[in-house]
């Protein structure tokens, strides 16, 4: 089960990465002139245009689910269990932010977190 959970993290960062950064393909050249630098706090609290785009794509939790799935996968190749508090830490963010935003995909990170929580069953944890 954990092999699994960590291949859907690194799909689902994955393609969120890429289905986002392909919608903002025409910032990319903003983000690496500098035109992020130095941005008002204005633009954090209500980002558009260039920090909009990178704040939806580059910056956001796509990275870390990425990584947090090679992870997973690496644990479960050397049969080292994840602690549960990752399954329910992700159970909660995944809810919390269905609440906040529908539709969202961010609930199908309880499919992982799931995976994660029931793999605590040592009979299960690597498969």
């Amino acid at each position: 089960m954990m092999r699994w959970a960590g291949r859907i993290l690194l799909a689902l960062g994955t393609l969120h990465l890429v289905v986002l950064g392909a919608q903002n393909t025409r910032y990319f050249g903003d983000w690496f002139t500098g035109e992020l630098w130095g941005l008002p706090r204005e633009e954090f609290v209500h980002p558009g245009g260039a920090a909009g785009a990178f704040w939806v794509s580059l910056g956001s939790f796509a990275v870390p689910v990425m990584l947090l799935g090679i992870l997973v996968m690496d644990l479960a190749r050397r049969e080292i269990a994840v602690p549960p508090v990752i399954g329910w830490g992700l159970a909660a963010w995944s809810l919390v932010g269905a609440m906040i935003l529908e539709p969202t995909p961010v609930i199908l990170l309880l499919v992982p977190a799931v995976l994660l929580i029931r793999s605590q069953d040592p009979a299960r944890a690597s498969s």
